[in-house]
């Protein structure tokens, strides 16, 4: 078959794979199948389901052209007879079910802000829904705002008006009892195994003045009475009881919001008091934070115990790949599965059965079964046809010695295919994470892909502050933003372009999003190495992130070790790009969505304006009804848009003729 070069168009053509479930006798998997529909610009999503040996088929179809219908959030019944998930087909999420004998699909829920997570009791009579309570409205005037929250925005949502709060829902009578203090941001909920308590996190009184942490709570359903169990002293992220009942497994850490420490696991009695700290011996974070353009439905589990309660399994990040590791009672570490080239991004356990979604360097991700010794079987295949049409290259791994503290760092260079390569030097882009505390790794990037079929050499390094090398090399660039990290970035540039000599040393571009925006930001104001640069959902002005970003204050704060606006502004601004703006020469484009609250678009427009009227070419994109998930979620024809825009811009520079002009 002869081979063709990747487009922008195919990642309307891809299939993604997440979420996996288990039976309770870990014989047959569902998992969530999303699609992409360029004429209705957006995706649908659908339940498949196997027995674990035949091809997975679709469990649930609810797709028609006026719709985009989303299944999602699988959850077996205790005797593995139902499937329950979440489903926007009646307008917002609420709960439904169907039997795996494939009948018809049965709505079980009414909220009328729908339902965002739910679990199941173990007797199959009861839902714990987590729903939100809007606030009051205080005036008459349907454009008035009255905001009294300090953190009122949210990416993604725009203004928060309300609180979620947990019900219990009787699905034979449609009787909901709420069960959490509406003032209280609550989440989480998971029943004990015998189905007589409901644990869950729920938000502390007067929030502002706490930071926003939310402390474990148990509901007793017999006597209708919480008590709290565990005092957070930062972010809890998942938790899970033991199969005996006894014991609260959280993942999380307890130093606060915005922390470089690792996700951890931490075990309390269902009683309460006080919380072991089961992963002294882990020096890596739980969780997957290899970023990636090709990712739906990764889901939000990051540990579960396995059927003996003696020990927990997790997923955990090491470098550039992810996979799963087992700690026993007493904190002793072993290997699940950790394969080079290979991100796991979410996984299941049953009856000591584990399937997994697991992604490479040349596939988006498929459902796998893992097995004793090592032994992995793939049951999905869904891209395959496509990917045996494409002429692909994988990234050639390497490492480096960072600025001047002897960290080596990783890093990537992706080589155009060879039959798009010219005999002349091959042009090179780089590009820089967000996070910071993200990674690049061992996933498939369509982004970068694109970019090689465009004929560029692309580097891509994880320099200090990013995830999975521990909670050190995490802190790295803690108070010191663009800096030491940013020596670390180009440095692993010069070492592709002393390395790889086929790289064109007069052809350098360089792109990045969110704290990678920034970083391009200050890059152009410190070097002119650069032919052009894209700046994407980008930060400027320090100083004014605080108060317009949905997390400014808090995370700047903890990143810039307690600055703050009216003690610090010297600071804040000394490192913030908009600084060296009459320094900038490279010809840069700007894309920001407008709805962006994490980096609001004033940064974006403050940016234009200071380079336009320096006299710096530019170029500003700005894309309506996007948020900062475009790149990763967006609607399709902006993500389209989005990509054009950046190789449109890369193509304009990398002639002989723009050479002269700089």
């Amino acid at each position: 078959m002869n081979k063709r070069l990747i487009t922008i168009n195919d990642l309307s053509a891809f299939t993604f794979a997440g979420a996996p479930v288990l039976s309770p006798d870990g014989k047959k998997a569902v998992y969530v199948v999303t699609k992409t529909y360029l004429k209705q610009n957006g995706y649908a999503s659908s339940l498949y389901w196997t027995d674990g040996e035949s091809e997975p088929k679709p469990l649930t179809h609810d797709y028609n052209e006026d719709t985009l219908v989303k299944h999602h959030s699988p959850r077996f019944s205790a005797d593995g007879s139902f499937v329950y998930f979440l489903s926007n087909r009646t307008g917002k999420d609420q709960v439904w079910r169907i039997a795996l004998t494939l009948g018809e699909s049965e709505l079980l829920t009414d909220f009328e802000e729908g339902v965002s997570d739910f679990a199941l009791s173990p007797d199959g009579k009861q839902l714990a829904c987590q729903t939100m309570i809007k606030d009051k409205i205080e005036s008459d005037n349907e454009d008035v705002t009255i905001i009294s929250r300090l953190r009122f925005l949210q990416n993604g949502k725009g203004f928060v008006d309300g609180t979620t709060a947990l019900y219990l829902y009787s699905i034979e009578n449609k009787q909901k009892t709420l069960i959490t203090d509406p003032q209280c941001t609550s989440e989480l909920p998971v029943f004990s195994p015998d189905g007589t308590q409901l644990f869950f996190c729920m938000g502390k009184q007067n929030p502002d003045q706490t930071d926003y942490l939310k402390d474990m709570y148990a509901y007793d359903l017999s006597n209708q009475t919480t008590r709290r169990i565990y005092d957070a002293k930062g972010y809890i992220y998942d938790i899970q009881v033991s199969p005996d009942g006894q014991t609260i497994a959280l993942a999380g850490n307890e130093d606060g919001e915005c922390t470089p420490e690792n996700i951890g696991i931490f075990l309390v009695p269902i009683t309460g008091g006080f919380a072991k700290n089961l992963m002294e011996k882990e020096k890596l974070s739980l969780g997957n934070f290899v970023g990636t353009d090709v990712r739906f439905d990764s889901s939000n589990t990051l540990f579960l115990w396995d059927k003996s309660g003696r020990s927990l399994i997790y997923l955990v990040q090491d470098g550039g790949s992810t996979g799963l590791k087992r700690v026993d009672l007493d904190g002793n570490l072993s290997t699940v599965y950790m394969k080079d080239k290979s991100v796991v991004t979410s996984f299941d356990i049953k009856n000591e059965h584990i399937i997994a979604i697991i992604s490479s360097p040349l596939s988006t991700g498929d459902l796998y079964f893992l097995g004793n010794n090592d032994s992995i079987r793939q049951v999905s295949h869904h891209n395959q046809q496509l990917f045996e049409q494409l002429d692909l290259n994988e990234p050639i791994a390497f490492t480096y010695s960072g600025a001047d503290d002897d960290w080596q760092i990783d890093g990537w260079v992706l080589f155009p295919p060879k039959s798009v390569r010219a005999t002349e030097k091959v042009p090179v882009v780089l590009e820089i994470h967000g996070g910071p505390a993200f990674a690049y790794g061992n996933s498939f990037n369509h982004e970068f892909q694109c970019l090689a079929a465009q004929g560029y050499a692309v580097v891509f390094t994880n320099p200090r502050g990013s995830r999975g090398y521990g909670a050190k090399f995490c802190a790295g660039c803690y108070g010191d933003w663009g800096r030491k990290d940013k020596i670390d970035i180009l440095k692993g540039l010069d070492y592709v372009l002393e390395h790889f000599p086929e790289c064109d040393r007069e052809r350098q571009y360089v792109t990045g999003g969110s704290y990678g925006g920034f970083m391009t930001n200050t890059i152009v104001g410190t070097t002119d190495r650069f032919r052009a640069a894209v700046t994407q959902r980008s930060i400027c002005n320090l100083y004014n992130f605080y108060g317009t970003s949905d997390i400014g204050y808090y995370f700047l704060t903890r990143y810039f070790n307690g600055a703050d606006l009216w003690t610090d502004e010297d600071l804040l601004m000394s490192f913030s790009p908009i600084r060296n703006a009459n320094k900038v020469k490279t010809p840069i484009c700007i894309i920001h969505s407008e709805e962006d609250h994490r980096c609001p678009i004033e940064q974006a427009e403050q940016w234009y304006v200071a380079l336009r009227r320096l006299g710096v070419e530019t170029r500003f994109v700005r894309i309506k009804g996007e948020n900062h998930e475009l790149s990763r979620s967006g609607r399709p024809k902006n993500r389209l848009s989005r990509l054009s825009e950046i190789i449109n811009w890369f193509n304009r520079y990398n002639t002989k003729d723009s050479a002269a002009d700089l």
